[in-house]
């Protein structure tokens, strides 16, 4: 086996540099990305096990700029069962709907409550709902949905011919009686002896594959020095046959 000699190569190296530089601030982009949502998760995981507050309250903090989604949150009025919005989705993987229900909010405006999901099987269920005399409504404050790319270019928007809405955004809702809404929903907690809709359907799963990318990142930056060392060898067995060729 022939022994080897480094040819330094100008353009591989400034390209390979430069790639090389890219891969890293990948990397650690992804690893500072892994401390923010590790971050969030503890945060949640905390705050949806507090002590439940006004719905006045987390409106206010929240219109000051607070972070205040999964909050615990109650409200008192009736809740207008004429009004209902129906919002497609799945639950465990079971097609259905989302039961929003408007209740009076603290000036005067609907406060949309997402009482829970009731699959197709269970329409009626949801029709037979009664009309809350005087109710205390407990759950998670909720911000509107707002869709972004790329999901929101495969999302229908508005309303479907059956009367279906696809976004959770109460301002919809609302504008359709020509009424008014909070931008904030209520994610209701499960009512006792009621089984559809159902409440506490929440998912707080959180999406945390940063470390996967940040290893992906700094595995090809890795690859990217061997290939760059590969290439920057020589065999010294090829320079001698080259220069007995020229002889």
């Amino acid at each position: 086996m022939g022994a080897y000699r480094f040819q330094f190569r100008p353009v591989l190296s400034v390209v390979s540099v430069f790639a090389l530089a890219i891969l890293i601030a990948l990397g650690f982009w992804q690893v500072r990305r892994l401390e923010w949502k590790q971050g969030l998760i503890a945060q949640v995981e905390t705050r949806v096990n507090a002590d439940p507050i006004p719905f006045a309250e987390a409106m206010r903090r929240a219109e000051a700029g607070e972070n205040m989604e999964y909050t615990p949150v109650t409200i008192s009025g009736r809740i207008d069962r004429d009004r209902v919005a129906r919002v497609f989705g799945t639950y465990d993987g079971e097609p259905g709907v989302y039961v929003f229900s408007p209740i009076a909010g603290p000036s005067g405006e609907d406060v949309f409550v997402n009482e829970g999901f009731a699959p197709q099987t269970e329409t009626g269920a949801v029709a037979d709902l009664p009309d809350d005399e005087e109710t205390t409504v407990t759950g998670l404050f909720r911000y509107a949905e707002q869709p972004t790319p790329p999901a929101s270019w495969f999302q229908p928007e508005g309303k479907s011919a059956g009367g279906l809405w696809f976004v959770r955004d109460p301002a919809m809702f609302a504008a359709e009686t020509g009424a008014d809404a909070a931008p904030y929903y209520i994610d209701r907690f499960a009512v006792d002896g009621r089984d559809w809709p159902k409440g506490g359907t929440t998912r707080l799963d959180f999406n945390n594959r940063h470390l996967e990318y940040a290893l992906t990142w700094f595995g090809l930056a890795a690859t990217l020095i061997g290939v760059w060392i590969a290439f920057s060898l020589k065999k010294r067995d090829e320079d001698s046959n080259l220069k007995s060729r020229v002889d």
